[in-house]
C-alpha cells in the first residue's frame, strides 16, 4: 500500500510539474503604441496608387473586409518573418500601416534585434498573457503591441493559437496560417 502511495505522489509531482512548466511564457515585447487606422476605402486608393499589387489580391482584400465586418481593417494579426526591408514595406503598405489616414504613436521603443524573429502584431488587441501554446489577447481599439514569437514558436509550425483572454474564444487557430474572418490577417 505504501508504494502504491509512493508512486501516486510521484505521478502527481511530476503532473504538477509539467503544469507548471506549461503555465506561462514571458510575454517579449517588442514594442507598444497605438494606432489610428484611416477609412478602408481610402486604403484601398493607396494601395491600387502604389501599382505594387495584383488586381485580384486587391479585389481579395475587398471581399475578405465586407465578409469581416467593421472592424475588419481596425483589428489586425500580422506575422513578420525576419527583417527585411522588402516584406517590412509591404507590411506597412498592405495592411494600411503606412497610410498617410494612419495615425501612430509609439509608448514603447522598438526592442527586438534579428534573433528576435518571427515577430507578431496585434492591432486592436493588447497581449495579456502567453499559455499553453495560445497567446491569450484582449480586444483594446487602438492599441498596437508587437512581440517576438522566438521563444513560443520560433519555426512557425507549433500551431500557436490566439484567443480571447476572457472568453478563451479563438481567433487564429494557428497564428501561423491565420485568423478568423473578422481579423485582417498578414503574413510577410
Amino acid at each position: 500500500m505504501r508504494s502504491l502511495l509512493l508512486i501516486v505522489l510521484a505521478g502527481c509531482l511530476s503532473n504538477l510539474a509539467t503544469q507548471t512548466a506549461m503555465a506561462e511564457d514571458k510575454i517579449q515585447m517588442c514594442s507598444s503604441g497605438t494606432m489610428t487606422m484611416g477609412p478602408f476605402d481610402e486604403h484601398i486608393a493607396e494601395i491600387r496608387k502604389a501599382n505594387r499589387y495584383e488586381q485580384a489580391d486587391i479585389d481579395e482584400l475587398i471581399a475578405e473586409q465586407k465578409a469581416g465586418g467593421p472592424d475588419f481593417f481596425s483589428t489586425q494579426v500580422v506575422i513578420k518573418e525576419e527583417q527585411s526591408g522588402s516584406g517590412t514595406f509591404d507590411l506597412n503598405m498592405f495592411q494600411g500601416f503606412s497610410d498617410p489616414q494612419a495615425k501612430y504613436q509609439s509608448t514603447e521603443k522598438w526592442h527586438c534585434e534579428h534573433d528576435d524573429y518571427p515577430v507578431a502584431y496585434f492591432v486592436g488587441f493588447k497581449v495579456s498573457r502567453i499559455s499553453g501554446g495560445a497567446i491569450l489577447v484582449t480586444p483594446e481599439k487602438g492599441t498596437v503591441n508587437v512581440i517576438s514569437l522566438k521563444k513560443v514558436d520560433p519555426d512557425l509550425d507549433k500551431h500557436t493559437s490566439v484567443k480571447d483572454f476572457a472568453s478563451h474564444a479563438v481567433l487564429c487557430q494557428d497564428i501561423a496560417e491565420g485568423c478568423i474572418k473578422t481579423i485582417f490577417y498578414g503574413r510577410y
